[in-house]
């Protein structure tokens, strides 16, 4: 069965990028050793490294590039082909590779760039179509443990009702870095769920909570102001709630 990998990618002015998107040997492995492992490990036809949503200067290592503008992917591949010996200090490779050369050239011939998609939805959907073309019947996703839940729902609604996806919908895999966003971890992610079970509400919490999220666009005062209404709200039913 045909594998194709899917590194989610990482804005690039995120705090502490190369934390997320690398990692911190020997055990803290970030989205792109961890997308390359399972790449090994499933034998991966492609590794798809996306994605064109920000965009930055690269001033590390030999080949710094002042002034020219790199997308994420483009900064993704960049900075693994100048770090590419480093993934030896990740204990997850340390025993496993006999020759450096040719395991990067077998990495690095693999590795497909999305320049275009700007945010998950549209990188699940570009990468979709480059696993199609090349036959990829098995699809893993890769991404931070506070990310990976909503990538999963996104292509799961994706290939769900795509007819030609479909097939990868039945063999599709979500795996997570150890790696997550400054300052948050796995417990922090919300998952609202609709309702489903007979001894609990059916009231449409997860609809509510939907239309909220799009309005995350607000200008900053009407947000805050959105925000500090919705405390208050809270508030009253919390006191209502524990009173009781």
């Amino acid at each position: 069965m045909k594998t194709g990998i899917l590194i989610h990618g990482c804005n690039l002015n995120v705090e502490n990028w190369r934390h997320v998107a690398w990692g911190d040997p020997p055990n803290q492995i970030g989205r792109i050793p961890h997308g390359i492992m399972l790449a090994d490990q499933t034998q991966a036809e492609v590794i798809v490294l996306g994605t064109g949503a920000s965009s930055k200067e690269f001033q590390l290592g030999r080949n710094p590039q002042p002034g020219k503008q790199l997308l994420e992917a483009e900064y993704s591949l960049e900075y693994l082909r100048q770090h590419f010996d480093n993934l030896l200090k990740f204990d997850t490779f340390r025993e496993q590779v006999l020759d450096v050369e040719k395991w990067r050239e077998a990495v690095l011939s693999r590795i497909v760039l999305d320049v275009t998609s700007q945010n998950t939805t549209e990188e699940i959907l570009t990468a979709a179509e480059i696993f199609l073309e090349r036959g990829i019947e098995k699809v893993i996703l890769v991404s931070s443990p506070s990310h990976i839940v909503r990538c999963l729902r996104d292509a799961m609604s994706l290939f769900s009702t795509e007819s030609r996806f479909r097939r990868m919908a039945s063999c599709l895999f979500a795996s997570p870095s150890v790696t997550c966003y400054e300052g948050s971890s796995p417990g922090d992610v919300v998952v609202v769920e609709p309702p489903h079970r007979p001894d609990r509400h059916v009231v449409s919490t997860h609809r509510r909570i939907q239309r909220m999220l799009t309005l995350q666009k607000l200008d900053h005062e009407h947000l805050v102001e959105l925000i500090e209404e919705f405390d208050d709200l809270l508030q009253r039913y919390e006191h209502m709630h524990f009173n009781n």
